[in-house]
């Protein structure tokens, strides 16, 4: 029987398990003796061996049984939960995470696991007997779960642990490959161009019946445009749960001591987007372990709890999604920046201070650090340049706020979907551009009486604010006109806001992203293109560039 056939619901249920078993070894070693987490561990080693032993992932099956074997005798009470043991474990799954990828890729039998898997068994044999890891009654609850899939149905080992779940009933959700999802939004979006030329087609025409169909298809296009967009929406806690791990790891690499804490788990984003911002999140709280949170015998020192905090966080705002890393260390070395920026260059030499927005501008230029060494963790000159480039390519913006001694938050702004925004069109000379909607506050008239110049900069007084002005003309080099009737679009990313001055509003449209590749040494203006409803193309522009 050819089961290659299965081998991405193998993958794809084994990533879940694994996944679980992770967050599961995080509550055991800060709870050595709490009973649950030994059994959930177990439960997920059991179904990965039976699935694996189904599949002829041999390599995969072992492995887990060696596991398997070590958590019977925990849950027995046979043997202690040990620093060493947990260590062993911890890098099992991650052996066993690796196993399981090229198992996949029919690369699973050139791995070598026996010095791991005699390292599990030495600390399996070493820590004692301790009544509390576990209780006899462990065995039922871990049974049954290895016929959960359709790969494990025939489970390997443990015969005695299967258990009666009652009679199928009917699916109520299906796996779909995220390529076939990708296409349906790619055709989507095609879709959404091609209603918005025929829009333009219809207008002129004087036909009530034909007014009536186009509004219909165009209500029916955009149902179907949620209706993706939904199908696409996954919780964040899906990549997320992948951090509690890191920040062990990393807390551990530098004799560090962490508390980390994840808020909004249950937040929906784009697939996609979760993907790219994967690695600028690592960026992120690798940096906040390393740069931001001091060692325990530093935070005595300076009267803080010896065990740090770090905190990610996701919240909706309108139409944007906000992820914060926040942690309560030294905060950003303010002297050193500013110290490393003079000897660079950046910043005159007269300079005694920097703000916070001089601040991550100035600590997201590519290459500049001011860690003494290189570590595992950092120092080499990456990590907020990054994540600034990856937010922006995404259409997002990045801040920063520091205190000395207090702490620092790194506030990420996220559109909700990479593919389809809404957008305000603006037209300089002869050119159309796209603006996103989700960081529009609002439009006004240029009033040549309202302008102000201050400390050499040209602004606008609106109310009881005063903006800052960027000439959209000047930015791509061209001429400055009269601004009789020129218009305002008010930009807001965050706290921070500008006014972009352009020559006309043409109106809003969904827009459809696509990326490019821009010319060398080109702008960092633009974070994609698209088309508009009259076939013509439009650059999108990147509004955290302007900021």
């Amino acid at each position: 029987m050819d089961l290659s056939k299965y081998s991405d619901l193998f993958l794809s249920e084994s990533r879940d398990y694994l996944s679980a078993m992770n967050q599961h070894l995080l509550e055991l070693e800060r709870e050595p003796g709490a009973e649950e987490p030994v059994r959930a561990i177990f439960r997920a080693v059991h179904t990965v061996k039976g699935m694996s032993a189904t599949m002829g992932y041999q390599v995969v099956a072992d492995l887990a049984h060696e596991m398997e074997s070590v958590l019977d005798r925990v849950r027995r009470g046979e043997q202690g939960v040990t620093p060493a043991l947990m260590d062993a474990l911890f890098e099992c799954a991650d052996a066993l995470e690796m196993a399981v990828e090229r198992s996949v890729k029919g690369e699973g039998e050139q791995l070598e696991l026996g010095a791991l898997m005699e390292r599990l068994r030495v600390a399996g044999l070493s820590g004692g007997a301790s009544a509390a890891a576990g209780g006899s009654d462990v065995g039922s609850a871990a049974g049954g779960a290895g016929s959960r899939s359709a790969a494990g149905a025939n489970g390997g080992s443990g015969g005695d642990e299967q258990a009666a779940r009652p009679a199928p009933s009917a699916t109520r959700s299906v796996r779909i490959d995220l390529r076939r999802l990708d296409k349906l939004m790619n055709l989507m979006g095609e879709l959404v161009i091609t209603r918005g030329r025929l829009a333009g087609l219809v207008a002129p025409i004087d036909d009530g019946a034909l007014g009536e169909a186009m509004a219909q298809a165009s209500r029916l296009i955009g149902e179907l445009q949620d209706e993706i967009m939904l199908c696409r929406m996954v919780p964040v806690g899906q990549v997320f749960d992948r951090y509690p791990r890191l920040v062990r790891d990393s807390a551990r690499a530098l004799g560090k001591d962490v508390s980390f804490t994840i808020v909004g788990n249950e937040i929906e984003l784009d697939r996609s987007m979760l993907v790219e911002i994967g690695d600028p999140l690592t960026h992120l709280l690798r940096n906040a372990v390393d740069h931001g949170i001091e060692s325990p015998e530093e935070r005595v020192a300076a009267g803080k709890p010896a065990k740090g905090a770090l905190e990610l966080s996701v919240a909706r705002e309108r139409s944007t999604v906000t992820i914060r890393v926040s942690d309560d260390g030294r905060g950003v070395n303010r002297a050193k920046v500013l110290a490393r920026a003079q000897e660079a260059g950046l910043v005159d030499a007269s300079r005694t201070d920097l703000s916070d927005d001089e601040l991550v501008r100035i600590i997201s230029r590519s290459g500049f650090s001011t860690a003494e060494r290189v570590t595992g963790i950092s120092g080499r000159g990456v990590g907020i340049d990054a994540v600034m480039n990856r937010v922006r390519s995404m259409g997002g913006a990045v801040e920063l706020r520091s205190r000395d001694g207090e702490g620092t938050t790194v506030t990420v702004r996220l559109p909700l979907t990479l593919a389809i925004v809404r957008a305000l069109l603006a037209r300089v000379r002869d050119e159309v551009y796209a603006v996103p909607m989700a960081h529009v506050n609002e439009t006004v008239e240029l009033a040549p009486q309202l302008l102000r110049t201050v400390r050499g900069r040209e602004v606008m007084t609106m109310r009881d604010d005063v903006l800052p002005l960027i000439r959209f003309d000047e930015l791509v080099n061209l001429p400055r006109e009269s601004d009789e009737a020129r218009q305002v679009i008010v930009l807001e990313v965050g706290e921070r806001r500008a006014g972009l001055v352009v020559d006309e509003l043409t109106g809003q449209q969904d827009i459809v992203v696509k990326q490019f590749d821009p010319v060398r040494d080109a702008m960092s203006l633009f974070s994609g293109a698209t088309i508009l409803s009259d076939g013509a193309p439009a650059l999108i522009v990147d509004v955290g560039s302007l900021m």
